[in-house]
């Protein structure tokens, strides 16, 4: 290359490099400002999170004096007429939780003419297997009601493990469609150690008997089990909220947290979708990604 050439190209190359060097500057000004806004965002649903959580551990001895969780076992939320139609759904509160919990997705589900209930209880006082054994009546009496062969079965939070223990009863054999858990706590929660020492908070440490029990029982024939977890999710975070078995779908939502779930308009399309005729909750979705299965 001549002399010539070489002066006439480094100008050139000079405007490249500085051409470059802006790119870079600002593809990295937009990373950082994306970083940001992730990082304001989950700060927004934890302090959410914070705050439901401090109305559960509020609400949870108020409703246990009052008595509301002796009222009624099972509580019918917004029959239609069509009801009688399709197969029951059942819907088993976390700890500390209550009906309420649930208004959302039973407005969804009964609006799409399915019959909803609830299964409410103490969260002390009682342990895994009584409330399952619970829960084995309830579905029993649902069928009944509706005339059904089947019942779907949603659980949140402790909900799941609930569900989880009460479909490995031969009684169930071969009456429940579809179970959905809602950040249930398969691989335990680490928060498990702090809650106040009652039969249910042991039950639920990682590596618990009862735990490791679920995980080596046999998904039930004929059932169809869809794990949905939260991405921000603090309480039974990433995996430890799949169970075990290898037919379960796996999906995770993200910009949520564990109580907000129940808020999520994406959780309650979710569940809508799974139990009703217009797809799979495994839709196409951007805000949801699969997961991988707990220890």
């Amino acid at each position: 290359m001549s002399q010539a050439q070489s002066t006439t190209r480094a100008p050139a190359l000079r405007s490249s490099r500085r051409r470059m060097g802006m790119t870079e500057r600002v593809l990295g000004l937009r990373g950082a400002r994306a970083t940001l806004q992730m990082a304001a965002r989950a700060a927004r649903v934890q302090a959410q999170e914070a705050a439901l959580l401090l109305s559960v551990a509020t609400m949870a001895p108020i409703r246990l004096v009052r008595g509301d969780y002796r009222s009624a076992n099972r509580v019918s939320l917004l029959p239609t007429s069509d009801a009688a139609s399709a197969r029951p759904v059942l819907l088993v509160h976390g700890f500390g939780g209550a009906t309420s919990s649930w208004s959302l997705v039973a407005q969804a589900l009964s609006a799409r003419g399915l019959s909803v209930d609830t299964m409410t209880y103490a969260p002390v006082g009682n342990s895994v297997e009584q409330l399952a054994d619970r829960l084995v009546a309830e579905v029993k009496d649902a069928l009944a009601r509706n005339g059904a062969d089947k019942v779907h079965l949603v659980g949140h939070s402790l909900g799941g493990v609930i569900i989880a223990q009460a479909i490995s009863d031969p009684r169930l054999q071969g009456r429940v469609d579809t179970v959905i858990t809602l950040g249930s706590p398969f691989g335990g929660s680490p928060w498990a150690g702090v809650l106040p020492i009652v039969e249910i908070s042991r039950a639920l440490r990682p590596g618990s008997a009862l735990l490791r029990r679920l995980a080596c029982m046999p998904l039930p024939d004929g059932v169809r089990w869809l794990s949905v977890t939260a991405a921000l999710d603090i309480v039974v975070p990433g995996p430890r909220s799949v169970p075990s078995y290898a037919q379960a779908e796996t999906i995770t939502i993200n910009g949520v947290g564990h109580l907000g779930m129940l808020l999520s308009r994406r959780v309650v399309g979710c569940i809508t979708a799974a139990l009703c005729a217009d797809g799979t909750a495994m839709a196409a979705e951007p805000a949801m990604r699969q997961l991988p299965k707990a220890a």
